[in-house]
């Protein structure tokens, strides 16, 4: 990420683009061949470890040549029997959004994450995870992808996306239950659970088709893979980080809308990870992890910066994009925010992002499909960017699709629209901001006061701007916005198909990348790039509304009733 916002402070301020790098910058056989040479030579000292042969901490020579050394330090082997859960995992918690306390790295406050940022195996080894189902509305393990020299994975979050079991599929050990089925028991006592992944050689689609929408299938085995490569910018000091191609693979784990009662780690214990040889040796890997905790866990307060209504990037006619990478948002942003807007400037961001992540709409799978690295496959993503000038609102419309109220100690989880819905900001000057992704509001389904019909009203301004009007007696959600005048909005929306999700789900195949993200090829603004409600998602599409809180105040909450767009 550090390397990416010296890209976009050089873009913004210099106008100077970066070479699009050629893919592939080599052959995947060859990548393949120098991975089993990887993998060869760790199973071998691995085997020696478990005999007392060669100490625990890995010597250099066994070690990916490109991993963050400066984050993870002492990286070493464990006996299962010693293995302690609490040094596998870095955790985020899910948190109330305090404008003095702001953590970064685009999250979502309502999710607990796990992230183990080191896994290390050879290939041919088996990853259990064992643990209890949480108390939440949303649950899903992701690790990387298995290797199949195509896709790169670049300082560990750009590039192609994790191999994912989600909740519902997860096999519970014997005599438990699965709390996450379709109208199942949500409070069920005995929820202990085990996942595995055959770490392996090879396409992540054509092993198993569970990795292709709408990411379901038999939860018994996934396949992934401990050893990654970063592409071309991980060997390139000029404009990569030039610590070397390879890298570790990672396991992240999501706990969303956890249960109130259950708040913040949703009422179970960290969960037990371990690796298998084919030959019986169990063991895992940890780090010492003070440089990635620190950095992670870093906090800001809001910063009062900027007055200015929206640019026209994000002006009256914007609607939302959809994301189909990190870092490919990052650089349609800037490009945008250049104005770089031709058929050619488009086709740049295209070959970058394909250059430096082997991604695009145009590859083969699983460098097509939605899920991108360190997001959830079963998110629809959608953004945009927002200022709101001193004395100014701003204002969502729309309908909520249904999802299943759990969060107060719900038995049952029932069928609905969707699993999950929330929106986001984040602070949209990060380039320039010590906290990188700081987060500044967010607010969830559930936070969200509906009419009869469903529809809502979110109205964001500071606090000093608030209308009289904005009261949850009038049916009006009020966020306080806080002082930064430009932010960039996600919505995040669940779906785990088919039982929580329908015909407007805004997935990969109702909205396809090359029509639906602004840098596509065949970009097609009236699904969901305009600023109403003619497109795919019709009533479910978030208008934006920009006015003083004067007209706000004057009008209402008429604007519930208008399918037209206010803007001032």
């Amino acid at each position: 990420m550090r390397n990416i916002v010296i890209f976009l402070f050089t873009l913004t301020f210099f106008g100077c683009l970066p070479k699009a790098p050629e893919y592939p910058y080599r052959s995947a056989a060859d990548l393949k061949a120098e991975a089993q040479r990887i993998s060869d030579n760790l199973e071998h000292y691995i085997k020696k470890w478990a005999k007392g042969e060669v100490p625990s901490k890995l010597p250099d020579s066994i070690l990916p040549k490109g991993y963050d050394s400066e984050r993870f330090k002492n990286i070493r082997l464990v006996k299962f029997e010693d293995i302690d859960p609490k040094d596998q995992w870095v955790s985020r918690m899910a948190h109330k959004i305090n404008f003095k306390k702001l953590y970064g790295s685009f999250p979502d406050p309502h999710c607990t994450y796990l992230l183990a940022p080191i896994i290390y195996a050879p290939f041919g080894s088996f990853m259990k995870i064992e643990g209890d189902f949480p108390y939440c509305r949303f649950f899903s393990v992701q690790t990387s992808p298995p290797f199949d020299g195509a896709g790169y994975r670049y300082d560990k979050f750009a590039g192609n996306g994790e191999v994912a079991i989600v909740d519902s599929d997860i096999v519970p050990k014997a005599n438990n239950s699965n709390p996450f089925k379709p109208n199942g028991n949500r409070l069920a006592k005995n929820r202990a659970y085990e996942v595995i992944y055959k770490m392996s050689l090879g396409n992540a689609t054509e092993l198993d088709p569970s990795h292709e929408p709408p990411y379901r299938g038999n939860g018994k085995l996934r396949h992934a893979s401990a050893i990654q490569a970063q592409g071309p910018w991980g060997a390139n000091k000029s404009e990569g980080h030039g610590r070397g191609p390879w890298d570790f693979g990672d396991v992240w784990i999501r706990y969303y809308g956890i249960d109130k009662d259950k708040f913040p780690d949703a009422g179970v214990e960290l969960p037990k990870m371990y690796f298998e040889l084919k030959t019986g040796e169990k063991f895992t890997v940890v780090a010492d992890y003070e440089g990635f905790v620190q950095a992670s866990e870093e906090t800001m307060a809001n910063r009062d910066i900027g007055n200015s209504d929206p640019a026209p990037y994000n002006g009256k006619d914007i609607g939302w994009d959809k994301q189909f990478g990190i870092f490919l948002q990052i650089a349609s942003g800037a490009s945008r925010a250049l104005y770089k807007n031709s058929p050619s400037d488009k086709k740049y961001v295209r070959d970058l992002h394909k250059g430096i992540t082997g991604r695009g709409a145009d590859m083969p799978a699983p460098s097509s499909l939605e899920p991108h690295a360190t997001g959830s496959n079963y998110h629809g993503y959608l953004t945009n960017g927002m200022s709101i000038k001193k004395g100014k609102i701003y204002v969502l419309t729309g309908k909520m699709p249904t999802f299943p109220d759990t969060r107060n100690g719900a038995k049952i989880l029932k069928p609905a629209q969707c699993r999950y819905w929330s929106l986001t900001t984040y602070d949209a000057a990060f380039p320039f901001s010590k906290v990188k992704g700081l987060e500044n509001t967010s607010i969830m389904d559930d936070e969200i006061i509906l009419d009869d019909n469903r529809n809502y009203t979110l109205v964001y301004s500071r606090l000093e701007d608030r209308p009289k009007n904005a009261t949850a007696e009038n049916g009006i959600t009020w966020i306080d916005y806080g002082n930064t005048a430009t932010q960039a909005f996600t919505l995040r929306w669940v779906s785990v198909g088919p039982e929580w999700s329908f015909d407007k789900s805004p997935n990969e195949l109702n909205l396809p990348w090359s029509k639906t993200t602004w840098s596509g090829s065949e970009f097609d603004k009236t699904i969901i790039g305009s600023n109403n409600q003619d497109g795919f998602l019709k009533e479910f599409h978030p208008l934006r509304h920009y006015m003083s809180k004067e007209t706000f105040e004057n009008i209402g909450t008429k604007l519930t009733k208008k399918r037209s767009v206010v803007w001032e």
